[in-house]
């Protein structure tokens, strides 16, 4: 049936335009053919419409036109099927239909049709994870135009410069090659470094750093140095315990963000009551000062005086997790990189995802990714009253951020890998330090 409309025809551009979404049209068609005839009549497929792919094509010469595609364009169902046509309109607009291809309608045209595109990945990443994977894993879209990334492997169509030695074609079975380690970034390294804010921040991360763990100075002042101060402490008798690794960043980050702005970001992110205890000595515990302050407050109040019980958690509030996506790329960027806003893996907002992490790429170390990174900071910010999932992708070391969103442990994640990274630089020295033991996931 597909393909006698799609002779009956006559393209403007070139059938291979339009392969993704006759791919995506079998997709759909295939089950169809296989169901008995009731079942097919209970519950329809979306169709295959070469005639709506060819006007999503058309270029508008005229306001009324424009407006015409509009309407088009809000008729489409967040399905794989529209997301392919929508995409063969961007890439292959009909030639024959466009007059100026610089001119202000076509322009408007494409914003309007990667508007609409990205609101239909929002809302099929909503409805059907595993199914958005599947659709944009194939598709040309750009890489930066995903609402989310996690999950999605790299594809021919991304244009971030390989590794000359990252094409092997090796088997793998769950991620892990034959030795079962998980094999290098694909990508190129990516020159990093520190504007003069970020370079203070880092040094005194590093200052905080030392004195929590004793160990001396390394002379590079660029993110290296502190890589190599978080080996030899993990290498060390003190640190080579997993949770010794994770206390001492914690304590290195809540030191960082002073004692002042931990208790106002629980009560006005996480929406955590203040509560003091005498007993918690950690930076950025509740003041007495403050807690008594607000119990001031609920003795005066004519009713309502339970929601301000010490300690009790009315949020974290609607807007905690978009805001601190915002604000976390300022604050952080130093240690990981450059970072973009985008969506959590449920579709919702309060995402970023670190375009490269360069504290990756320098240590190429996934037990000090796990212990010096990914936990300690999940654990800050559920003290803070936010959850938080952070989520790396070894093969093109992009890392999500996921706000309001709780983390499973690393072994029910299946999104963590179980093996040691090819290149790790640490994997024999814990062997050695372990006593000879099996090396694979020494460093964790």
């Amino acid at each position: 049936v597909v393909a006698r409309r799609v002779r009956s025809c006559r393209f403007a551009q070139s059938p291979v335009s339009m392969l993704p979404t006759l791919a995506v049209c079998a997709s759909f068609l295939s089950p169809q053919l296989a169901r008995p005839p009731a079942e097919s009549r209970a519950a329809p497929q979306p169709r295959c419409s070469v005639a709506l792919a060819l006007t999503l094509g058309q270029q508008p010469r005229s306001a009324v036109e424009l407006l015409q595609l509009a309407q088009q364009l809000l008729a489409l169902e967040p399905t794989p099927l529209a997301v392919a046509q929508l995409t063969d309109a961007i890439e292959y607009p009909r030639p024959a239909a466009i007059d100026d291809a610089g001119g202000v309608m076509p322009r408007l045209a494409d914003a309007l049709k990667r508007q609409r595109r990205a609101w239909l990945l929002v809302a099929l990443l909503r409805e059907d994870r595993d199914k958005y994977v599947e659709t944009v894993s194939f598709l040309k879209i750009p890489r930066d135009e995903l609402p989310n990334r996690q999950g999605v492997p790299l594809r021919a169509c991304d244009p971030d410069p390989r590794r000359r030695d990252s094409g092997s074609g090796e088997p793998l079975v769950e991620g892990l090659n034959a030795e079962g380690l998980v094999p290098d970034c694909a990508l190129e390294d990516v020159p990093m470094g520190e504007n003069p804010l970020e370079a203070v921040l880092l040094e005194t991360t590093r200052n905080i750093y030392a004195g929590e763990t004793g160990v001396s100075r390394n002379s590079e002042r660029s993110i290296r140095g502190l890589i190599d101060e978080m080996r030899r402490f993990m290498l060390s008798a003190e640190g080579v315990a997993a949770s010794s690794q994770q206390e001492v960043l914690v304590r290195t980050l809540r030191t960082l963000m002073t004692p002042v702005l931990p208790p106002f970001y629980r009560i006005f992110m996480g929406g955590l009551v203040p509560r003091h205890d005498p007993g918690d000595l950690r930076v950025g515990a509740d003041p007495k000062w403050l807690a008594d302050g607000v119990q001031w407050v609920r003795a005066r109040l004519p009713f309502g005086r339970s929601y301000l019980e010490p300690g009790r958690q009315l949020g974290p509030w609607f807007y905690a997790p978009a805001l601190t996506a915002v604000v976390a790329p300022y604050a952080f960027g130093f240690l990981v990189g450059p970072a973009s806003l985008n969506r959590r893996a449920d579709g919702e907002v309060g995402g970023l995802v670190v375009e490269k992490c360069k504290f990756l790429q320098e240590s190429s170390c996934k037990g000090m990714c796990l212990n010096s990174c990914k936990l300690p900071a999940q654990q800050l910010f559920s003290e803070l009253g936010l959850p938080l999932r952070v989520s790396p992708n070894f093969e093109t070391q992009e890392c999500q951020w996921s706000f309001g969103e709780a983390a499973p442990p690393p072994d029910e994640d299946p999104t963590w890998p179980k093996g040691c990274v090819v290149g790790c630089t640490s994997r024999e020295a814990m062997r050695e330090l372990s006593g000879g033991g099996p090396a694979v996931r020494a460093c964790e």
